[in-house]
């Protein structure tokens, strides 16, 4: 077996709301991540998805857990330990208008991360470099200039990418790249990732909500809800054969171009809203708009325990649905 690239442990990220209040976002998810390959995160909003991607790359402080790379716990690194990790993880962030310094030009932008780690000496080699990392995402040295007012959405986010790429990072966070594109752009962005990861050897964590794009783009699948990890197992494997009822649910939501065949489906509709996050009940957090709920599942929380090769799942009656 091929050793992964990151383990995440048992990673936790609370956040204090007030008066012995407790937003638990992430709260005690487990996974590894291969090199070289696609990991995709899925759930509706406010599961935690952005939550667990930040705080795996440090932007978040964790509140418990770990994070292994190069045999090191990330979590447990100074700030100039933490250098080195740096270099090797990255972020795409959501939003190509907010991600981006209006005041400063492209250059600026994508050099500056070679800036704070000194990686060239003269200011020549720090362009000729930034415009290399352009030609690469598909543009080229007369944007170097400009600033990010000038760009379509699209461009933007190949900016936000070439940014991402100028350190040869290890590991990508992909924080829904694409959603804030139009979809004729967004399938562009997604071949470009793509493309990239054969070229340089990038291991990505791509979240996202639209599940065709994670099926097309992903290795292995997550799926999350209120916090917890429901399913995780390779890309065809979980859309073929869900285990999980609440990732039954989702996947009976993607349409079907063939209007003969959408029009027969069944859709699963869940009932209710999701709960809060805030001081969440034990037991599984999926019980209250769950149809094959039982006291158990009101009452302990199901263990996140590999079902089949490969193929790990969060419930209590598996084995019965």
């Amino acid at each position: 077996m091929q050793e992964p690239l990151i383990s995440v442990k048992n990673l936790k990220k609370h956040f204090d709301v007030g008066k012995d209040a407790v937003l638990k976002a992430v709260d005690g998810i487990s996974f590894d991540i291969y090199p070289g390959e696609t990991f995709g995160l899925v759930g509706e909003s406010g599961c935690g998805k952005s939550t667990a991607g930040r705080t795996l790359i440090r932007l978040y402080d964790p509140t418990d857990g770990e994070v292994i790379f190069n045999g090191k716990n990330i979590f447990t690194l100074s700030r100039n330990q933490m250098s080195e990790v740096r270099r090797n993880f990255q972020m795409i962030f959501q939003d190509p208008y907010a991600s981006l310094n209006p005041r400063m030009t492209v250059l600026d932008i994508i050099s500056e991360p070679l800036e704070i780690h000194q990686i060239y000496k003269s200011k020549k080699e720090m362009k000729a470099r930034v415009i290399e990392l352009l030609e690469l995402v598909g543009l080229n040295d007369e944007h170097a200039m400009r600033f990010p007012h000038e760009f379509s959405g699209g461009q933007r986010q190949r900016i936000g990418i070439a940014r991402a790429l100028a350190l040869n990072p290890k590991f990508i966070v992909c924080d829904e790249p694409i959603s804030a594109l139009d979809v004729s752009i967004q399938a562009q962005v997604v071949n470009l990732l793509k493309d990239l990861q054969e070229k340089l050897g990038l291991t990505y964590m791509f979240i996202a909500h639209d599940l065709s794009m994670v099926r097309y783009i992903s290795d292995r699948v997550g799926v999350m809800y209120l916090g917890h990890m429901m399913e995780l197992a390779e890309s065809e494997e979980l859309y073929d054969n869900p285990l999980h009822p609440y990732t039954k649910a989702l996947l009976s939501a993607i349409p079907i171009p063939n209007p003969d065949i959408q029009r027969s489906r069944q859709r699963i509709i869940l009932e209710g809203d999701v709960p809060s996050p805030i001081n969440p009940k034990e037991g599984c957090r999926f019980v209250d708009r769950c149809s094959y709920a039982i006291d158990k599942c009101r009452n302990v929380t199901p263990e996140f325990e590999e079902v089949r090769p490969g193929h790990f799942a969060a419930c209590h009656r598996i084995g019965e649905i």
